[in-house]
Formats: C-alpha cells, sequence, structure tokens
C-alpha cells in the first residue's frame, strides 16, 4: 500500500501534503473519527532502514511523556502496510521559519513573546529528560500565527534510554547546532537546546544567523568562532542582546542552565528599554539599513 493524498491509508483519508523529507512525510488526514489530524508516515528508504525506524520508536516514547501546550501532541502510533506512522495533533499557522524571510526579523514583542513559549516547552521537556536536539525556526509552528508550539523531534536525545550515542555522528541541523554537538560529543545534554534557541532568538531579534556556510564551516565556526554581536546586524534592546550572547557561550557551564530562566529574563525585558529597540511595526519587520 502507498500513502498517497487522495487515497486511503488504513483508517485514515489523505487530504493534502504538509511537509516532506528524506526519511518521512507528514499529511494532513482525516482519522477514523473524521477528524482532521497530521500524520508521519514513513518511507520505505527509511524503513528499510533498522536506525531511521529506531528513531521513531524513541521519538513516540520520548514525545508521549510530554503534555505540555508548546509542545505537539502524538495521539497513536502503529503499522499500516509496512509502514511505520504517527498520529498527530493538526497545528494550523505557519512555521517561525516561514516568517523569517531573507532580510526580516521580528518585532521586539514578538521576540519576546515566542521566545519564551518556546523556552518554556523546552524546559518541560528537559523536566522530563527529553532534549529535542534540533531547535530551530522551521521545528516551531505558530499556532494561529502565534502561539509557538514545537514539533519534530526526530532528533531527540531520550536521558533516560541507555542507548549509547553513535560516535563522530552530528544529531543537529548545522546552522544551530551547538559546539558540543558539533564535535559529536557524548556528553550532550539539554544545554545543547538553550544554545539553539540563542541562535533562533538572534535570527528573531535581527535579519541574520550568527554564522553562515557549508555544513562543514558552520560546524567548525561554532566550536571556534565568536558570534558577531546581534547589535552589528541591526537594532536590538541590550539586555535581549546580551541574554542571546549568554546562550552562544562556547562552555555549556557559561549559559543559563534552564528554559524557565530565559523565560524569565526575556518576561521581564521590555523591547523599547533603549534607543536600539525596534518599534512595535506587528508580526515581522524589515530592515531598513
Amino acid at each position: 500500500m502507498s500513502a498517497t493524498v487522495g487515497t486511503r491509508f488504513g483508517p485514515y483519508r489523505l487530504a493534502d501534503v504538509l511537509g516532506k523529507g528524506a526519511s518521512a512525510t507528514v499529511y494532513l488526514a482525516k482519522n477514523s473519527d473524521d477528524e482532521l489530524i497530521a500524520l508521519k508516515v514513513l518511507s520505505p528508504f527509511a524503513m528499510a532502514d533498522a536506525r531511521f525506524r529506531a528513531a521513531v520508536e524513541r521519538e513516540w516514547e520520548a514525545v508521549t511523556r510530554l503534555d505540555h501546550p508548546g509542545v505537539i501532541r502524538f495521539r497513536r502510533t502503529g503499522e499500516i502496510a509496512g509502514a511505520l506512522y504517527i498520529e498527530m495533533d493538526r497545528v494550523e499557522g505557519p512555521t517561525l521559519g516561514d516568517l523569517l524571510r531573507p532580510g526580516t526579523c521580528l518585532a521586539g514583542t514578538d521576540v519576546l513573546r515566542i521566545g519564551a513559549g518556546v523556552a518554556r516547552a523546552l524546559h518541560h521537556g528537559h523536566e522530563r529528560d527529553v532534549v529535542h536536539r534540533d531547535v530551530k525556526p522551521s521545528n516551531v509552528l505558530l499556532a494561529g500565527g502565534t502561539d509557538p508550539v514545537m514539533f519534530d523531534y526526530g532528533l531527540a536525545l531520550d536521558l533516560r534510554a541507555d542507548d549509547p550515542p553513535e560516535p563522530g555522528r552530528v544529531f543537529a541541523t548545522p546552522l544551530t547546532a551547538s559546539p558540543e554537538q558539533a564535535m559529536a560529543s557524548p556528553d550532550v545534554d539539554h544545554r545543547a537546546d538553550l544554545y539553539a534557541l540563542g541562535v533562533t532568538l538572534y535570527r528573531m531579534a535581527v535579519p541574520s544567523a550568527p554564522f553562515y556556510g557549508e555544513r562543514a564551516d558552520l560546524l567548525t565556526a561554532h566550536i571556534e568562532s565568536v558570534p558577531p554581536k546581534p547589535s552589528t546586524h541591526g537594532p536590538i534592546a541590550g539586555p535581549l542582546e546580551d541574554l542571546v550572547l549568554r546562550c552562544l557561550a562556547k562552555d555549556p557551564a557559561d549559559r543559563p542552565q534552564t528554559g524557565a530562566e530565559i523565560a524569565d529574563a526575556l518576561d521581564a525585558m521590555d523591547p523599547l528599554d533603549d534607543l536600539r529597540a525596534p518599534p512595535k511595526r506587528g508580526l515581522f519587520r524589515r530592515n531598513k539599513g
């Protein structure tokens, strides 16, 4: 049986493709209760690789421990016609990455609100020994266009599991990888997510990421290079810049130690507290400089 839009896949009716990668496709589908849901289905390529199948099983085990409005909710999993699937809640809205088009960034109030929401969702997972390991704008859905919801836990690290890390493998997206992830360290913990959140806050606040380049160049930069201050790319409130740079510390011990700490710091900020702060102009703005 193939999973094709317009056909049935077991009890599901596939209506549209929400996203597609080499290992899986996420469909908009109706379940047997006639509810619109999101359905992640592993590709035949991934089903032929035991590592991908194990990753889906780990993702299910990790995410079903979480119960937070800022984390995608998994409903059920199983296998249909030789393909593993996960049924998830449907979240209507763009991803944060969809809003961050080249040359744009978010208004200060939105940086603080969305950033605090992501930080609290991550903290909820960290308290339950789940490290996302792939925090980035394209993995943050904005429910109703405003409320952040973390999804795609396909690289999640379950600190309760006994699985040894695969030697030399980088579990991260190079653009947001923490130094310890870039080095394929076996000692990655929740503070890797806080580094990636720092990269995400940087990109939300100014129209640039800390580093750009090919995969190897990015990984090396995260390990060795001092990130340019966000204010070199555009206006940003001083306290926000200071927090972002703390998150980007090379040594995990020098970063904020919890997502709750970051969320509380963001909540306490006024985006207009100094002359470098951006004006309030809705959800995103274009940098004029």
